[in-house]
């Protein structure tokens, strides 16, 4: 049986739940997408006037273009449909054939990577050494090798007679959907989506065992997001080892408390994109019954890189500033007891632990998602919680494998207009 995974990057669209615990997970999950907009896709600059985002990037395209792509890898390893079907074509008044509706799946993936190529994004080599998530990446190959005579056809209705053109059409096709199903069907394969989704699954539970730790301490933690750049002009210099050592000596600075008070732990997940080169999401613990201010600690943790990487090499986004677009994901103090946002930081780290893309520069391991080992403190404040009736509420919430959905809870069923 061939395993069908889900992939890191969700339509909003298909959650759809009329309980009040699955509506609530629902809405969290769109407002870390919304979060996921300016954080991926877009770049994000510092100016005297603020913070200006660039639209139409290479990264907001390609991460548009994986959900298009997860579906119809789905499509094709659910049945052995074919592409093609035969038909009578009537312009012609002989027989011929046309696109299946896998076909037609086929060709509009195609299409969208063709005008990127009219746009010269030059996406085969600007991605030569990004690893991708299994699937994507078989799906990509299948792309670039028959995207040309399969975007001759163009028209998705009209039907082939066997001309040149049309034969060539039809023989990309078939090399296309055979390709991407002996490959996704080889053990070979399977064993690389396990262990990718077995390295996935062991960074989110890494990350949701520290904070319960944290919340063992302490009742109330104050959680900070904040997302890391290299301006767009100092995307090169992202690579280098001076920035490598810029955010070793920052993530060693809030350690030892010199950039904010109150200090627990951090999270962190780097990544790569064409535009905006190397970055890093970064989520910060703090001590919730000393401070509360999420917004003024942000900005200064923003600050703080400003000055370790240069104003004219740094820039950041400050996610306490959108908190109203999602206000449930973790952002601010978090209370053992807040259901809300203690969903909202677990589907915060399951954004956090996805390995669509990785620079891949070498055989060597790189780690890209990586977390504070030691809690830091001793002291429980509040009523003493361990094992207790006050930690079981986060025990269930950010318990069980790498999932929106808490154990015991499955994804609601989507509902189709007119079945009730």
């Amino acid at each position: 049986m061939i395993h069908l995974p889900q992939l890191d990057i969700t339509n909003p669209t298909e959650e759809d739940d009329t309980s009040y615990f699955g509506q609530t997970i629902a809405d969290i999950t769109r407002r870390e997408v919304a979060h996921e907009l300016p954080a991926e896709r877009l770049l994000c600059t510092q100016t005297s006037d603020g913070q200006v985002f660039g639209y139409n990037t290479d990264d907001q395209h390609l991460l548009n273009y994986m959900p298009q792509l997860q579906r119809l890898y789905t499509s094709l390893m659910a049945s052995d449909e074919p592409p093609l079907e035969a038909t009578f074509v009537r312009w012609a008044k002989r027989p011929g054939f046309k696109l299946t509706k896998l076909g037609k799946q086929v060709l509009v993936a195609c299409k969208f990577f063709a005008v990127r190529e009219d746009e010269r994004r030059e996406w085969q080599q600007a991605y030569a050494h990004h690893q991708f998530h299994p699937v994507i990446a078989v799906m990509f190959r299948a792309v670039i090798r028959w995207w040309s005579p399969i975007c001759d056809l163009w028209e998705p209705t009209r039907g082939m007679i066997g001309g040149r053109q049309d034969l060539e059409t039809m023989e990309a096709l078939r090399h296309f959907v055979g390709f991407v199903r002996r490959a996704c069907r080889s053990q070979a394969f399977q064993n690389l989506l396990h262990d990718h989704e077995r390295k996935a699954n062991d960074n989110f539970r890494s990350g949701c065992d520290f904070i319960t730790e944290q919340f063992e301490r302490r009742s109330r933690l104050l959680v900070l997001r904040i997302d890391l750049y290299f301006r767009p002009d100092a995307k090169g210099w992202g690579y280098s080892n001076a920035a490598d050592k810029a955010v070793v000596n920052y993530l060693r600075a809030l350690r030892l408390d010199r950039v904010v008070p109150g200090y627990l732990g951090f999270i962190i997940k780097r990544e790569n994109g064409i535009s905006r080169g190397m970055h890093y999401h970064l989520m910060v613990l703090m001590d919730g019954h000393l401070h509360r201010s999420a917004y003024h600690l942000t900005q200064v943790l923003g600050e703080a890189w400003m000055k370790r990487v240069g104003a004219e090499h740094g820039s950041y986004f400050n996610c306490y500033g959108k908190k109203d677009r999602y206000r449930y994901n973790g952002l601010g103090l978090v209370h053992v007891s807040d259901t809300e946002k203690l969903i909202g930081i677990r589907i915060a780290l399951w954004y956090m632990s996805k390995q669509d893309s990785e620079l891949k520069v070498d055989d060597s391991k790189v780690k890209n998602f990586w977390r504070s080992w030691k809690v830091k403190g001793d002291s429980n404040r509040g009523a003493p919680r361990k094992n207790g009736d006050g930690m079981a509420l986060v025990t269930r919430l950010l318990g069980g494998v790498r999932s929106k959905y808490p154990p015991g809870f499955e994804p609601p069923k989507i509902e189709r207009a007119g079945q009730r």
